[in-house]
């Protein structure tokens, strides 16, 4: 694979960039894009138009004119624009040189620089920094540098919030304007001028504020013989502003941009809590700030961080996912989730699937349980446009939306287009119904590394208890067959659509049954009241929970037993088997020569791992031999057409052996938007393959996994280029640290704590044990 060298660094936690054009400049804003859980700006370079801009907050959701309710883009404060002679410094120009454009991991702070000479001769020399803070969320921040090489007069800077944003802005026939610009203008707080812009959704009237100022010296002190605002503009929808900043020859002279922005329910005036907290945050100054912002990174790092060593590409790639994927959840507001391409855009619409819990939340259960327990109640505040879904489908309990915004309320758009364009209906919101036995699947694995026995009682058995009562309302009896049957559904595969008893929904949803019916049996003796108070709140009897596990013992799983293969569903494996011939130069299958994408569904080609994904999540029920002849089936037929897959053949293959691969697969992974081998980058984050990325670590190289009797099990296995791999994660509030090296290893916790690893058990504590 070719590794594009423009963010080639040898510190392992420097992303660089050294070129714009047309062509690559939207994938770089979504590499360069600032999220806080809070709300995201996307990375747009003060040098280059940007080709999607974009300001977001997380659970801010409107429908208006579009096909479903989708993620709003809000007003942009990031335009800032300089002017040399009266020629504006962009990239592209003849005028330009020396740029550079650097995302530190470690601190969460982009650093910018360029050259511009203008036709005059006049030459300036540019430094900023950017930061959106993890202290106080609502607090974003620039520092700008200018210094004159070879003149002494005045440059122009114009800074500005714009409120024309529009979603869908590629899309002619489907753009649409979810804010209604309220106010625009400028206020007074001490001697400094703020400018601002209030806007509103159309649909629930949410409201947006922004404003910012910019000021010479970091107080504000340099004065107007330095400093000068020169025109104030308030536009339709836009609010401007332009200074002349006076220079001396070889002098450098330090602004700053201060932003805060809200979103706000209520009848508190926008411009009093606007005011207030822009004087809070002069009075603060920009370096305090960012150094609270870089205490909470650092906060961040000593959980999450992966260590490799040896693999400087591998470590760089890892760092970026983890930094990005952290930067979409806010632990802080349980109503909130993070959509499948995070805060850094509009892709799917901003909604949350699937890919929340199955690949983004383990890395949060592992390293920030506090930040996993929000991202599940969300799942719980949505319960009853849930209901809703499972009432107007004819079933009972809650089927939780395959694509969801801020109800729960399925939001899945009706039509989009094949891999050909054309122009075809989605099913994936009424038959994809595996999410209610993800959903099931995380919950379940939140308690078990947490030990959270609050949130089961106050939130999560209900939504086990809800999630159940559907599956059992959905099934169907076959009486010829005497079987409970899952029909006209789609897999974790979607080429394969109206598929009767897919193995992976079957199995999980069986599966989900027996796990909540057996928690229910515990709190009986345990909690007789309290379970008898969350039974009446879901609307489960009693008397239904040994319906539960006869439908789960009888719930058709397709098998060939002679090949020892899961049938993916029934009747595929008389479809036509194609097979895959050629890759492309990042190592991706290419479609098969003379194949119609319309007719994938009577091939054996598949997306994605369907039922190989059951060996990544529920890794003890099957046997090391049937996950084997499985997983060399299925492989050879997936095309990666999600970027879901590589990281999970990657841990999935680590576990049974297959070394070989699950380096390349694992490097598909990290990369994906680096590289951006998927094509897509442009349109956002890639979050659930950041989430899959750590998960291939972990559980992959790291070896780690939980026993049927509830024990940790930790077993790596390093590629042999990789000197060392160091993790931590969280065991019911405990912290572990593993550090491996080829053939050694050794296990740190702060209390004692059982470890398996091969045939033996070893205490771990403080002064750490050697399992390897």
């Amino acid at each position: 694979m070719m590794y594009n060298t423009d963010y080639a660094s040898e510190n392992p936690w420097l992303i660089h960039e050294t070129n714009l054009s047309a062509d690559t400049t939207a994938a770089h804003e979504t590499r360069f894009t600032l999220a806080n859980g809070y709300r995201s700006l996307r990375g747009e370079s003060p040098f280059y138009p940007a080709r999607y801009p974009g300001a977001f907050y997380a659970g801010l959701y409107d429908k208006a004119e579009a096909a479903v309710t989708e993620l709003v883009n809000c007003p942009d404060p990031l335009p800032f624009r300089v002017y040399v002679d009266y020629e504006k410094a962009l990239l592209g120009s003849k005028g330009a040189s020396e740029y550079l454009r650097v995302l530190d991991m470690e601190q969460g702070v982009i650093h910018t620089r360029c050259n511009y000479k203008a036709d005059t001769g006049s030459w300036l020399r540019m430094k900023s920094e950017r930061f959106l803070s993890r202290a106080d969320r609502h607090r974003w921040a620039e520092r700008w540098v200018f210094e004159a090489v070879n003149f002494s007069r005045r440059i122009l800077i114009k800074i500005a919030i714009d409120g024309t944003m529009l979603n869908n802005v590629q899309h002619p026939l489907d753009a649409v304007k979810h804010i209604n610009v309220t106010d625009r203008g400028s206020l007074d707080v001490g001697s400094a001028k703020v400018i601002f812009l209030m806007s509103e959704t159309r649909d629930k009237q949410v409201r947006i504020t922004e404003g910012q100022v910019l000021l010479c010296g970091e107080c504000g002190d340099c004065g107007e013989s330095q400093l000068k605002l020169l025109v104030l503009r308030p536009l339709a929808e836009r609010v401007e502003a332009v200074y002349e900043l006076h220079l001396e020859q070889v002098k450098p002279v330090v602004l700053y941009r201060l932003g805060y922005g809200m979103v706000q329910q209520g009848n508190s005036d926008p411009r009093d809590i606007l005011k207030a907290g822009i004087e809070a945050f002069i009075k603060d100054g920009y370096e305090a700030e960012l150094k609270a912002h870089q205490r909470e990174m650092s906060r961040f790092w000593k959980d999450a961080d992966i260590q490799i060593d040896g693999d400087l590409r591998a470590q760089r790639a890892l760092r970026f996912n983890l930094l990005h994927l952290s930067s979409c959840a806010n632990p802080g507001d349980s109503r909130v989730s993070i959509g499948a391409k995070g805060l850094h855009g509009e892709g799917y619409k901003g909604h949350v699937f699937w890919d929340t819990e199955t690949f983004m939340l383990p890395f949060f259960i592992f390293t920030q349980p506090e930040t996993a327990r929000s991202l599940l109640s969300y799942r719980y505040h949505t319960l009853q446009g849930a209901r809703e879904n499972a009432r107007q489908g004819g079933h009972q309990g809650a089927r939780f939306p395959w694509e969801s915004a801020d109800t729960g309320l399925e939001v899945t758009p009706p039509w989009g287009v094949d891999y050909a364009g054309h122009l075809v209906r989605i099913w994936t919101g009424e038959q994809e119904v595996h999410i209610n036995a993800d959903i099931t699947y995380a919950v379940l694995k939140y308690l078990q590394m947490s030990g959270d026995r609050t949130f089961l009682l106050e939130q999560g058995l209900q939504i086990l208890l809800e999630t159940s009562k559907f599956w059992v309302s959905f099934v169907q009896w076959n009486e010829e067959k005497q079987r409970y049957e899952i029909r006209n559904v789609i897999g974790p595969d979607e080429f394969h659509e109206h598929v009767h008893n897919n193995t992976y929904t079957n199995y999980l949803a069986a599966w989900a049954l027996r796990k909540t019916r057996d928690l229910v049996h515990q709190l009986e003796q345990e909690e007789p009241e309290a379970l008898s108070a969350i039974l009446q709140r879901s609307g489960v009897e009693r008397s239904e929970l040994e319906n539960w596990q006869n439908v789960a013992d009888k719930l058709y799983i397709p098998r060939d037993q002679e090949r020892g293969l899961y049938e993916q569903f029934e009747g595929y494996f008389n479809l036509k088997d194609i097979p895959i011939t050629e890759w492309d130069k990042n190592g991706m299958p290419l479609w098969p020569r003379d194949l119609d994408v319309r007719r994938l569904n009577e091939t054996q080609l598949i997306k994605q791992p369907d039922v190989v994904m059951l060996f990544a999540l529920i890794v003890e029920e099957f046997s090391l031999e049937e996950k084997i002849r499985n997983y060399e089936y299925y492989e050879k037929r997936t095309m990666h057409k999600s970027s879901l897959s590589p990281s999970i053949y990657a841990m999935v293959g680590l576990g049974l052996g297959k070394h070989d691969h699950a380096y390349e697969y694992f490097i598909k992974a990290a990369e994906t938007d680096i590289v951006d081998n998927q094509g897509n980058t442009a349109h956002c984050l890639h979050a659930a393959n950041a989430g899959g990325t750590w998960q291939s670590a972990v559980f992959g190289f790291g070896g780690l996994s939980v026993d049927k009797d509830n024990t940790l099990r930790i077993e790596p296995w390093l590629p042999a280029h990789w000197k060392g791999l160091r993790y931590n994660f969280y065991w019911h509030s405990v912290r572990v640290t593993v550090e491996a090296a080829q053939n050694d290893c050794r296990v740190y916790t702060e209390k004692p704590l059982l470890i398996r690893s091969g045939n033996r058990g070893y205490t771990a504590g403080p002064e750490g044990v050697k399992i390897i």
